[in-house]
């Protein structure tokens, strides 16, 4: 299979009534533009979220006035520059197929159509057992059997209940209780995933195959997987834990950024090129390729100015590919994880402290290996299952250590700690809608005696005897609530009412409420001084020690060829209203000091391979950063 080099995926949804469609469409001029500005591979429009096909297709819609055959024609002239070439299909909407067949669409219980199911402008289609199913199964031969495609990309496939009459007559047959919501919708996800095998067994091993919105859910099918994460959108939080679990479900895994100020249809929104180019420096600094989403005019081509800056951007990637293309990522903390495709706030949150923390870490579920790591986070709502406390026992009787909090540690119908390493006992959901903690030892300057709010609350818990009480539960003097004649907001703390707040028993911390969610959605740094204080006594001697760097800045290591990367990241997003934006980079001065757990006999800059200044002290090589603009790669030997 083609390299995912440097790729581009091309947005091609057209409203109809465009009179003057793909008049000045160029094919030439598209691969020209794609192959000038670096670029290896490009997902191309085979058919469009509003269901037109833009080839001529004798199964689907094509556009109304499809002058051509814009597919055949961009895939030949792609491939006489040797660009690799996906044909794109939405899987999940179809709007012409929605109002021609109502009954291809995904209905609610009361067989309505239900405005659950309606995203924005789009409608969710039954591409589970419905007709459609085998429509878009026949499109995609049509693709495979008429084009030299290298890949296949099928967006939008989300998942609901659906209760269409073809769903009811086939969990009817399959004996599903149709009256059991948890049931539909995991019948709803069984059909899902024979969907995506029938594709697989049309487009065979040779060419590459994409499940957009599927990461477990696919495995094995998917050949590679793509983070579609536009900071636009979803925010500069939500790439580190998207690529932090895909790469432990498939090994090669893009970064699907893109050009857009705003959000995907954005046909007027560029962003700046340090916003591009911070994009591609989280790609390297995790390991994975990088591809940039643009939008086509319906009447013309790619845009000039555009591919000027993609051009400049990728001309830079390309200089780092002999270090950073399949280069591995060093993790040593594991983030435990119940998620399908998306981490939760809980999980992000863990992910957002540790990067802060300059931490390698992934996210993994409990089918994973978890020997691999030094230690284990358990956050906010991990529950233990057979498999994952047989696991877990291993790992802590092996030496592993394990933080965890709230209801992370229970067993799965909450009755109490499943495990006696937690030296705990579940005394009930925490009653209180605000309470507090307090550390014993007060030695820490940020800690200090300070009575602390956890702002997401978890439950009660007890040490048993043996287990090392660290905090102090703090109740309030009443909860916030409104009476009859007066609202009570203010609640401050009261008393320690006997409950422990953080506990520490042999390898296991726990903390009794949701610190990981809530730092998520509030930030205190408290809360992640608590967990930095565990970090430091579990794990002494971390992969990278970067104390003199800034907070904001970020830190990975990877490594390729026997050769060692630490990537060093100080530009950062700032807040513009609703926006996060990236406009400028950021200047760190020379002579911030790093250190590496190893012994290295030189440090150099990536890809200048200038030198840097270095020196071994007690297992580590310290390493004298030079200035960074915004980022840089140092490779140690």
């Amino acid at each position: 299979m083609k390299p995912m080099k440097r790729a581009i995926h091309i947005d091609f949804h057209t409203m109809p009534g465009i009179y003057d469609f793909n008049e000045r469409f160029d094919a030439e001029k598209l691969a020209s533009t794609l192959s000038d500005a670096g670029v290896e591979y490009v997902n191309v429009f085979a058919r469009c979220n509003e269901g037109f096909a833009y080839y001529p297709t004798k199964i689907g819609v094509p556009y109304e006035g499809l002058r051509g055959d814009m597919l055949g024609d961009t895939l030949r002239e792609c491939h006489k520059k040797n660009i690799g070439v996906t044909a794109y299909m939405n899987a999940g909407y179809d709007q012409e197929q929605a109002i021609r067949h109502r009954d291809w669409t995904v209905r609610n219980p009361e067989l309505k159509k239900s405005d659950d199911y309606i995203l924005d402008y789009f409608i969710y289609m039954c591409y589970y057992n419905s007709p459609y199913k085998q429509y878009l199964l026949d499109m995609v031969k049509e693709i495979c059997d008429n084009y030299d495609v290298d890949g296949i990309f099928l967006d939008c496939l989300s998942v609901n209940a659906c209760y269409c009459s073809h769903c009811m007559k086939a969990m009817r047959d399959a004996g599903v209780n149709v009256d059991d919501p948890k049931a539909v919708l995991e019948f709803a996800k069984e059909s899902r995933r024979r969907f995506c095998r029938d594709v697989k067994a049309i487009v065979g091993d040779k060419k590459r195959l994409f499940f957009n919105m599927l990461y477990n859910d696919a495995k094995g099918l998917n050949t590679h997987i793509e983070i579609e994460g536009l900071p636009g959108g979803q925010g500069y939080d939500f790439f580190l834990p998207q690529v932090s679990y895909a790469r432990n479900i498939e090994k090669e895994v893009l970064y699907m950024t893109a050009r857009f100020q705003r959000s995907w249809a954005d046909f007027g929104g560029v962003k700046t090129r340090a916003a591009m180019e911070y994009d591609v420096w989280d790609a390297f600094m995790h390991g994975c390729g990088v591809s940039l989403g643009d939008h086509m005019h319906p009447a013309e081509t790619l845009e000039s100015h555009v591919y000027s800056m993609i051009g400049d951007v990728y001309k830079t990637v390309k200089e780092y590919e002999p270090y950073t293309y399949g280069a591995k990522y060093l993790p040593e903390i594991g983030v435990l994880t119940t998620a399908e495709s998306w981490v939760n706030k809980s999980g992000r949150g863990a992910c957002r402290m540790l990067a802060e923390l300059k931490y390698n870490f992934d996210v993994v579920n409990e089918s994973m290996d978890l020997s691999r790591f030094r230690l284990l986070i358990l956050p906010d709502d991990i529950r233990i299952t057979p498999i994952l406390e047989k696991k877990l026992s291993a790992f802590i009787a092996d030496g592993g250590t394990v933080i965890s909090s709230a209801f992370s540690g229970l067993k799965t119908d909450d009755s109490g700690f499943a495990m006696a390493e937690w030296g705990l006992d579940f005394d009930g959901v925490d009653s209180y809608n605000q309470s507090y903690l307090k550390m014993r030892d007060e030695s820490n300057e940020v800690l200090g005696n300070m009575r602390w709010a956890a702002y997401d609350q978890g439950i009660f818990m007890n040490a048993k005897e043996g287990t090392e009480i660290v905090a102090d539960y703090v109740k309030p003097y009443f909860n916030r609530h409104v009476s009859p004649d007066r609202g009570f907001f203010y609640t401050p703390p009261e008393k320690a009412d006997g409950h422990t707040a953080i506990s520490k028993c042999g390898n296991v911390y726990h903390v009794c409420f949701k610190i990981f969610e809530s730092y998520y959605k509030f930030g205190m740094a408290a809360h992640k001084e608590i967990i930095a204080m565990m970090l430091k006594k579990q794990l002494p001697d971390p992969l990278l020690k970067a104390e003199s760097l800034p907070k904001t800045s970020r830190t990975t290591v990877t490594e390729k060829d026997g050769m060692r990367f630490v990537h060093v990241k100080v530009s950062y997003p700032e807040a513009h209203g609703d926006a996060e934006i990236v406009e400028s980079h950021n200047v760190l001065p020379k002579g911030r000091k790093i250190s590496v757990k190893g012994e290295y006999a030189s440090a150099v800059v990536i890809p200048s391979m200038a030198g840097l200044e270095s020196s071994v002290k007690n297992g580590y090589t310290e390493i004298v950063l030079p200035e960074i603009e915004g980022y840089v790669m140092v490779g140690l030997k």
